[in-house]
């Protein structure tokens, strides 16, 4: 009886749908700047037009899997332009999220991601405006 029900106690204590524990799993990361611009219609030199927080906030970065049949992560940009995400060590293909008529050179882009190491992807948005 006693054994019944430690077994029933650990069974119920486990649920096949939790996540593995992906903390001890090697991993690398992919941090990297987002700029974007121009932001004011006629940008000129000596007229600055700092990108708004809420720039930052609506877009997104999105990984995929290497051949880009899945979505893996989207990742928040944060209001100074910084991202960052933790992966297992893999091929990636990342790209932008955007707003309107953005565009970017930088993306889309296959990234290989190392063991206990950072891969950059600075990542420069053409907002369109002009």
């Amino acid at each position: 009886m006693r054994f019944a029900l430690a077994a029933l106690l650990l069974f119920a204590c486990h649920s096949p749908t939790e996540p593995n524990d992906v903390s001890s799993q090697p991993h690398g990361r992919l941090s990297g700047v987002v700029e974007i611009g121009p932001n004011c219609p006629v940008q000129q030199d000596g007229y600055p037009c700092p990108t708004p927080p809420s720039a930052y906030t609506l877009r997104k970065i999105v990984v995929y899997d290497e051949q880009r049949t899945r979505l893996l992560f989207t990742v928040d940009i944060d209001t100074r332009g910084l991202y960052v995400i933790d992966l297992i060590p893999a091929r990636y293909l990342v790209d932008i999220q955007g707003v309107g008529l953005d565009r970017s050179g930088d993306v889309p882009k296959i990234v290989e991601i190392h063991a206990s190491s950072v891969t950059t992807l600075n990542i420069s948005i053409d907002t369109g405006l002009r």
